[in-house]
Protein backbone atom coordinates (compact mmCIF):
# COMPACT_ATOMS: atom_id res chain seq x y z
CA UNK A 1 0.00 0.00 0.00
CA UNK A 2 2.54 2.26 0.88
CA UNK A 3 4.80 1.71 -2.30
CA UNK A 4 1.81 2.71 -4.48
CA UNK A 5 1.48 6.23 -3.13
CA UNK A 6 3.44 8.19 -5.67
CA UNK A 7 2.20 11.80 -4.73
CA UNK A 8 4.03 12.00 -1.64
CA UNK A 9 6.42 9.74 0.76
CA UNK A 10 5.29 7.72 3.72
CA UNK A 11 8.40 6.52 5.44
CA UNK A 12 9.58 4.80 8.45
CA UNK A 13 12.11 5.79 11.07
CA UNK A 14 13.30 4.17 13.21
CA UNK A 15 13.71 6.24 17.36
CA UNK A 16 16.99 8.11 16.48
CA UNK A 17 15.73 9.31 12.94
CA UNK A 18 17.14 6.81 10.98
CA UNK A 19 15.48 6.23 7.29
CA UNK A 20 14.22 3.01 7.89
CA UNK A 21 11.75 2.43 4.80
CA UNK A 22 11.90 3.71 1.30
CA UNK A 23 9.50 3.87 -1.81
CA UNK A 24 8.68 5.46 -5.07
CA UNK A 25 6.43 8.25 -4.00
CA UNK A 26 9.70 9.34 -1.74
CA UNK A 27 12.07 8.91 -4.41
CA UNK A 28 9.77 11.01 -6.50
CA UNK A 29 10.04 13.97 -3.71
CA UNK A 30 13.49 13.86 -2.85
CA UNK A 31 15.43 12.22 -6.04
CA UNK A 32 17.36 9.70 -3.74
CA UNK A 33 17.22 6.21 -4.23
CA UNK A 34 16.46 3.49 -1.37
CA UNK A 35 20.19 2.72 -1.75
CA UNK A 36 21.22 6.32 -1.14
CA UNK A 37 19.32 6.87 1.82
CA UNK A 38 18.44 3.93 3.88
CA UNK A 39 20.23 3.82 7.02
CA UNK A 40 21.12 7.94 6.68
CA UNK A 41 19.89 10.25 9.44
CA UNK A 42 16.63 12.10 7.98
CA UNK A 43 18.58 15.44 8.50
CA UNK A 44 19.88 14.83 5.28
CA UNK A 45 16.83 16.65 4.01
CA UNK A 46 16.92 19.48 5.77
CA UNK A 47 18.79 22.39 4.66
CA UNK A 48 21.90 23.65 6.22
CA UNK A 49 20.39 26.03 8.39
CA UNK A 50 18.01 23.95 10.05
CA UNK A 51 20.75 21.09 10.56
CA UNK A 52 22.51 23.59 12.67
CA UNK A 53 19.87 24.73 14.67
CA UNK A 54 18.94 21.01 15.13
CA UNK A 55 15.63 21.28 13.98
CA UNK A 56 15.91 17.84 13.21
CA UNK A 57 16.20 16.38 16.62
CA UNK A 58 13.49 18.88 17.76
CA UNK A 59 10.94 17.72 15.28
CA UNK A 60 11.64 14.03 16.58
CA UNK A 61 11.61 15.53 20.04
CA UNK A 62 8.22 17.46 20.04
CA UNK A 63 6.60 14.42 17.77
CA UNK A 64 7.84 12.24 21.08
CA UNK A 65 6.13 14.32 23.64
CA UNK A 66 2.74 15.24 21.97
CA UNK A 67 2.46 11.73 19.60
CA UNK A 68 2.28 14.02 16.64
CA UNK A 69 3.82 16.79 14.95
CA UNK A 70 2.69 19.05 11.74
CA UNK A 71 5.05 20.90 10.37
CA UNK A 72 5.92 23.12 7.27
CA UNK A 73 9.30 23.76 5.86
CA UNK A 74 12.00 23.64 3.12
CA UNK A 75 13.70 20.41 2.16
CA UNK A 76 16.89 19.42 0.10
CA UNK A 77 16.57 17.54 -2.82
CA UNK A 78 19.33 15.11 -4.14
CA UNK A 79 20.39 17.86 -6.70
CA UNK A 80 20.39 20.46 -4.11
CA UNK A 81 16.99 22.12 -5.04
CA UNK A 82 15.03 22.80 -2.38
CA UNK A 83 11.05 22.22 -1.88
CA UNK A 84 8.65 23.66 0.72
CA UNK A 85 6.47 20.51 1.92
CA UNK A 86 3.97 20.35 4.89
CA UNK A 87 4.91 16.82 6.85
CA UNK A 88 3.66 14.60 9.46
CA UNK A 89 5.65 13.06 12.33
CA UNK A 90 3.91 10.23 14.34
CA UNK A 91 5.38 8.54 16.91
CA UNK A 92 5.36 5.00 17.43
CA UNK A 93 5.56 3.10 20.89
CA UNK A 94 6.27 -0.51 22.25
CA UNK A 95 3.79 -2.09 24.69
CA UNK A 96 6.41 -0.12 27.31
CA UNK A 97 5.37 2.73 26.19
CA UNK A 98 9.38 3.80 24.80
CA UNK A 99 9.88 5.15 21.43
CA UNK A 100 10.28 2.64 18.67
CA UNK A 101 10.21 4.84 16.24
CA UNK A 102 8.36 7.52 13.59
CA UNK A 103 6.23 7.48 10.70
CA UNK A 104 6.91 10.63 8.32
CA UNK A 105 4.38 11.60 6.24
CA UNK A 106 5.16 14.43 3.27
CA UNK A 107 3.55 16.33 0.75
CA UNK A 108 5.04 18.55 -1.40
CA UNK A 109 3.35 22.25 -1.65
CA UNK A 110 6.26 24.14 -3.30
CA UNK A 111 3.55 25.24 -6.26
CA UNK A 112 0.93 26.26 -3.65
CA UNK A 113 3.76 27.85 -1.40
CA UNK A 114 4.83 30.46 -5.05
CA UNK A 115 1.62 31.31 -5.45
CA UNK A 116 0.83 32.09 -1.91
CA UNK A 117 3.80 34.03 -1.73
CA UNK A 118 2.94 35.62 -4.93
CA UNK A 119 -0.15 36.81 -4.10
CA UNK A 120 1.08 38.07 -0.54
CA UNK A 121 3.48 40.12 -2.46
CA UNK A 122 0.59 41.70 -4.66
CA UNK A 123 -1.81 42.42 -1.54
CA UNK A 124 1.35 44.16 0.12
CA UNK A 125 1.87 45.75 -2.96
CA UNK A 126 -1.81 46.90 -3.62
CA UNK A 127 -1.85 47.69 0.30
CA UNK A 128 1.23 50.46 -0.14
CA UNK A 129 -1.23 52.29 -3.04
CA UNK A 130 -2.38 55.13 -1.11
CA UNK A 131 -3.89 57.15 -3.76
CA UNK A 132 -6.56 54.29 -4.96
CA UNK A 133 -9.08 52.07 -3.29
CA UNK A 134 -7.64 48.72 -4.51
CA UNK A 135 -10.19 46.40 -2.62
CA UNK A 136 -11.44 42.63 -3.84
CA UNK A 137 -15.14 41.43 -3.34
CA UNK A 138 -16.57 37.83 -3.42
CA UNK A 139 -18.85 37.25 -5.98
CA UNK A 140 -21.66 38.34 -3.73
CA UNK A 141 -20.50 42.08 -3.56
CA UNK A 142 -19.06 41.49 0.21
CA UNK A 143 -15.89 43.37 0.59
CA UNK A 144 -12.87 40.64 1.40
CA UNK A 145 -9.65 43.23 1.08
CA UNK A 146 -9.15 46.40 2.28
CA UNK A 147 -5.82 48.80 1.14
CA UNK A 148 -4.45 52.23 2.57
CA UNK A 149 -5.67 53.77 -0.50
CA UNK A 150 -9.38 52.70 0.72
CA UNK A 151 -9.05 53.99 4.03
CA UNK A 152 -7.57 56.99 3.29
CA UNK A 153 -10.43 57.40 0.90
CA UNK A 154 -13.56 56.40 2.85
CA UNK A 155 -12.15 56.78 6.43
CA UNK A 156 -13.15 53.20 7.64
CA UNK A 157 -10.21 50.49 8.96
CA UNK A 158 -10.30 47.09 7.42
CA UNK A 159 -12.05 45.49 10.64
CA UNK A 160 -15.07 47.94 9.64
CA UNK A 161 -15.59 47.09 6.21
CA UNK A 162 -14.71 43.45 5.58
CA UNK A 163 -17.46 41.24 5.12
CA UNK A 164 -19.61 44.03 4.71
CA UNK A 165 -21.77 44.63 1.11
CA UNK A 166 -20.09 47.09 -1.50
CA UNK A 167 -23.55 48.70 -1.03
CA UNK A 168 -22.74 50.65 2.08
CA UNK A 169 -20.61 53.19 0.09
CA UNK A 170 -23.62 53.99 -1.96
CA UNK A 171 -26.33 56.79 -1.68
CA UNK A 172 -29.32 56.03 -0.80
CA UNK A 173 -30.89 56.96 -3.93
CA UNK A 174 -28.16 54.76 -6.18
CA UNK A 175 -28.95 51.67 -3.63
CA UNK A 176 -32.53 51.89 -4.00
CA UNK A 177 -31.76 52.34 -7.89
CA UNK A 178 -30.20 49.17 -7.86
CA UNK A 179 -26.44 50.86 -9.25
CA UNK A 180 -24.51 48.13 -7.32
CA UNK A 181 -25.61 45.27 -8.97
CA UNK A 182 -26.01 47.36 -12.34
CA UNK A 183 -22.31 47.90 -11.67
CA UNK A 184 -21.90 43.90 -11.20
CA UNK A 185 -23.83 42.67 -13.70
CA UNK A 186 -22.24 44.81 -16.31
CA UNK A 187 -18.68 43.77 -15.06
CA UNK A 188 -19.90 40.13 -15.97
CA UNK A 189 -21.09 40.95 -18.97
CA UNK A 190 -18.68 43.46 -20.60
CA UNK A 191 -15.27 42.07 -18.87
CA UNK A 192 -14.86 45.24 -16.75
CA UNK A 193 -17.39 48.84 -16.04
CA UNK A 194 -16.53 52.39 -15.61
CA UNK A 195 -18.53 54.58 -13.93
CA UNK A 196 -18.20 58.05 -11.77
CA UNK A 197 -20.62 58.95 -9.07
CA UNK A 198 -21.17 60.00 -5.41
CA UNK A 199 -20.01 58.10 -2.61
CA UNK A 200 -19.99 57.90 1.10
CA UNK A 201 -17.31 58.74 3.96
CA UNK A 202 -17.35 57.45 7.21
CA UNK A 203 -18.56 60.62 8.22
CA UNK A 204 -21.15 60.92 6.05
CA UNK A 205 -19.88 63.48 3.83
CA UNK A 206 -20.30 62.45 0.51
CA UNK A 207 -17.11 62.19 -2.62
CA UNK A 208 -16.77 62.42 -6.29
CA UNK A 209 -15.29 58.91 -7.48
CA UNK A 210 -14.22 57.71 -10.46
CA UNK A 211 -14.52 53.67 -10.20
CA UNK A 212 -13.68 50.68 -12.33
CA UNK A 213 -14.94 47.54 -11.56
CA UNK A 214 -13.31 43.47 -13.33
CA UNK A 215 -14.74 40.28 -12.27
CA UNK A 216 -12.30 37.59 -11.30
CA UNK A 217 -12.45 34.26 -12.29
CA UNK A 218 -10.78 30.73 -11.75
CA UNK A 219 -9.03 28.92 -14.11
CA UNK A 220 -12.38 27.32 -15.04
CA UNK A 221 -14.01 30.67 -16.20
CA UNK A 222 -15.58 30.64 -13.08
CA UNK A 223 -16.63 33.94 -10.94
CA UNK A 224 -15.14 33.97 -7.85
CA UNK A 225 -15.34 37.80 -7.12
CA UNK A 226 -14.14 41.61 -8.39
CA UNK A 227 -11.78 43.97 -8.13
CA UNK A 228 -12.94 47.50 -7.51
CA UNK A 229 -10.35 50.53 -7.96
CA UNK A 230 -11.64 53.70 -7.60
CA UNK A 231 -10.34 57.63 -7.05
CA UNK A 232 -10.90 60.58 -5.47
CA UNK A 233 -12.21 63.28 -8.25
CA UNK A 234 -13.53 65.44 -6.05
CA UNK A 235 -11.20 68.58 -6.57
CA UNK A 236 -11.32 67.70 -10.30
CA UNK A 237 -15.44 67.81 -10.67
CA UNK A 238 -15.20 70.99 -8.02
CA UNK A 239 -12.95 72.72 -10.71
CA UNK A 240 -15.01 71.65 -13.66
CA UNK A 241 -18.26 72.81 -12.00
CA UNK A 242 -16.68 76.52 -11.30
CA UNK A 243 -15.28 76.38 -15.13
CA UNK A 244 -18.96 75.64 -15.95
CA UNK A 245 -20.62 78.31 -13.73
CA UNK A 246 -18.02 81.12 -14.87
CA UNK A 247 -19.10 79.93 -18.56
CA UNK A 248 -22.55 80.10 -17.80
CA UNK A 249 -21.85 83.61 -16.88
CA UNK A 250 -19.84 84.62 -19.54
CA UNK A 251 -22.57 83.31 -21.69
CA UNK A 252 -25.05 85.39 -19.84
CA UNK A 253 -23.08 89.12 -20.27
CA UNK A 254 -22.18 88.11 -23.96
CA UNK A 255 -26.14 87.59 -24.14
CA UNK A 256 -27.68 90.26 -22.57
CA UNK A 257 -31.40 91.11 -23.05
CA UNK A 258 -32.42 94.97 -22.84
CA UNK A 259 -35.60 96.67 -22.29
CA UNK A 260 -35.38 99.41 -24.62
CA UNK A 261 -39.47 100.76 -24.22
CA UNK A 262 -42.44 99.22 -23.36
CA UNK A 263 -43.11 95.73 -24.87
CA UNK A 264 -39.95 95.93 -27.01
CA UNK A 265 -36.92 94.35 -25.92
CA UNK A 266 -33.16 94.17 -28.00
CA UNK A 267 -30.82 91.06 -27.88
CA UNK A 268 -27.43 92.46 -28.87
CA UNK A 269 -25.20 89.62 -30.58
CA UNK A 270 -21.76 90.17 -30.16
CA UNK A 271 -18.63 87.40 -31.21
CA UNK A 272 -19.58 84.01 -32.52
CA UNK A 273 -22.67 82.02 -32.37
CA UNK A 274 -22.27 78.11 -31.85
CA UNK A 275 -25.36 75.93 -30.92
CA UNK A 276 -24.37 76.10 -27.08
CA UNK A 277 -24.45 79.67 -26.98
CA UNK A 278 -27.56 79.81 -29.11
CA UNK A 279 -29.86 77.47 -27.11
CA UNK A 280 -28.68 80.09 -24.46
CA UNK A 281 -29.23 82.75 -25.78
CA UNK A 282 -33.41 81.51 -27.54
CA UNK A 283 -33.80 80.06 -23.70
CA UNK A 284 -32.85 83.61 -22.00
CA UNK A 285 -34.85 85.57 -24.83
CA UNK A 286 -38.05 83.39 -24.21
CA UNK A 287 -38.13 83.76 -20.67
CA UNK A 288 -37.84 88.11 -20.57
CA UNK A 289 -40.51 87.75 -23.74
CA UNK A 290 -42.38 86.02 -20.63
CA UNK A 291 -40.87 88.35 -18.34
CA UNK A 292 -41.79 91.55 -19.98
CA UNK A 293 -44.64 91.02 -22.13
CA UNK A 294 -42.40 91.68 -25.36
CA UNK A 295 -44.13 92.53 -28.69
CA UNK A 296 -41.35 93.05 -30.39
CA UNK A 297 -37.41 91.56 -30.31
CA UNK A 298 -34.75 93.50 -31.96
CA UNK A 299 -31.72 91.43 -32.80
CA UNK A 300 -29.21 93.42 -33.57
CA UNK A 301 -26.46 91.52 -35.56
CA UNK A 302 -23.61 94.29 -36.18
CA UNK A 303 -21.24 92.44 -33.42
CA UNK A 304 -21.42 89.34 -35.25
CA UNK A 305 -18.02 89.36 -37.24
CA UNK A 306 -19.46 86.73 -39.93
CA UNK A 307 -23.15 85.15 -40.91
CA UNK A 308 -23.16 81.61 -41.80
CA UNK A 309 -25.60 78.76 -42.43
CA UNK A 310 -25.34 77.71 -39.14
CA UNK A 311 -25.83 81.27 -37.58
CA UNK A 312 -28.29 81.93 -40.11
CA UNK A 313 -29.84 78.40 -38.31
CA UNK A 314 -29.91 79.75 -35.13
CA UNK A 315 -31.25 83.08 -36.02
CA UNK A 316 -34.24 81.80 -37.58
CA UNK A 317 -34.82 79.26 -34.98
CA UNK A 318 -35.10 81.88 -32.53
CA UNK A 319 -37.14 84.14 -34.21
CA UNK A 320 -39.67 80.94 -34.77
CA UNK A 321 -39.79 80.75 -30.90
CA UNK A 322 -40.32 84.23 -30.53
CA UNK A 323 -43.06 84.07 -33.02
CA UNK A 324 -45.08 81.49 -31.43
CA UNK A 325 -45.02 83.38 -28.19
CA UNK A 326 -46.67 86.30 -30.68
CA UNK A 327 -43.89 88.50 -30.44
CA UNK A 328 -42.66 90.04 -33.61
CA UNK A 329 -38.75 90.21 -34.65
CA UNK A 330 -36.57 92.44 -36.40
CA UNK A 331 -33.06 92.09 -37.68
CA UNK A 332 -30.80 95.33 -37.17
CA UNK A 333 -27.00 95.81 -37.63
CA UNK A 334 -27.45 93.89 -41.05
CA UNK A 335 -24.06 95.43 -42.92
CA UNK A 336 -24.09 95.13 -47.00
CA UNK A 337 -21.27 91.88 -46.55
CA UNK A 338 -23.59 90.54 -43.92
CA UNK A 339 -26.51 91.39 -46.71
CA UNK A 340 -24.41 89.22 -49.42
CA UNK A 341 -23.43 86.18 -47.00
CA UNK A 342 -27.40 85.47 -46.52
CA UNK A 343 -28.05 85.58 -50.38
CA UNK A 344 -25.16 83.90 -51.33
CA UNK A 345 -26.55 81.36 -48.59
CA UNK A 346 -29.85 81.50 -50.35
CA UNK A 347 -31.41 81.89 -46.75
CA UNK A 348 -34.95 82.82 -46.53
CA UNK A 349 -35.68 85.17 -44.31
CA UNK A 350 -39.43 86.14 -45.74
CA UNK A 351 -41.42 87.82 -43.00
CA UNK A 352 -38.54 89.06 -41.30
CA UNK A 353 -37.90 92.44 -40.61
CA UNK A 354 -34.87 94.06 -40.92
CA UNK A 355 -33.11 97.79 -40.70
CA UNK A 356 -29.49 98.46 -40.91
CA UNK A 357 -29.24 99.74 -37.79
CA UNK A 358 -30.26 99.36 -34.50
CA UNK A 359 -31.53 103.05 -34.55
CA UNK A 360 -33.67 102.46 -37.71
CA UNK A 361 -35.40 99.14 -35.78
CA UNK A 362 -36.42 100.83 -32.96
CA UNK A 363 -38.23 103.45 -35.03
CA UNK A 364 -39.70 100.81 -36.77
CA UNK A 365 -40.45 99.03 -33.40
CA UNK A 366 -42.39 102.20 -31.83
CA UNK A 367 -43.67 102.96 -35.25
CA UNK A 368 -45.32 99.07 -35.05
CA UNK A 369 -46.65 100.08 -31.71
CA UNK A 370 -48.11 103.07 -32.82
CA UNK A 371 -45.98 105.18 -30.74
CA UNK A 372 -44.80 107.58 -33.50
CA UNK A 373 -46.54 108.07 -36.55
CA UNK A 374 -45.62 106.50 -40.00
CA UNK A 375 -45.81 103.72 -42.28
CA UNK A 376 -44.07 101.19 -40.92
CA UNK A 377 -42.51 99.92 -44.53
CA UNK A 378 -41.26 103.07 -45.18
CA UNK A 379 -37.91 103.01 -47.14
CA UNK A 380 -38.76 99.64 -48.21
CA UNK A 381 -36.17 97.84 -46.21
CA UNK A 382 -38.18 94.93 -44.61
CA UNK A 383 -37.13 91.64 -45.95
Amino acid sequence: MIDSVTEGMLIRLDATGVVASWHAGAERLTQYSAEDIIGRDISILYPPEEVASDRPARDLAAAAQAGRLDAEGWWVRKDGSQVWCTYIVTTMRGRSGAVHGYVLSARDLTERREEELALRRIEQMVDGIADYEVIRLDSQGLIRSWNLGARRLTGYEAAEVIGQHVSMFYTDEDTRAGQVESELTAAVREGRVEVEGWRIRRDGSRFWASISVAPIRDDSGELTGFVKVAKDLTERRQQEELVQRQRDEILELSTPVIQVWERVIVLPLIGTLDSVRAARLTESLLERIAADLAEIVILDVSGVPAIDSGVARHLLKTVEAARLMGTVSILSGVRPEIAQSIVHLGIDLEGLRSRASLKDALQLALRMLGVVGGDSDTGGRDA
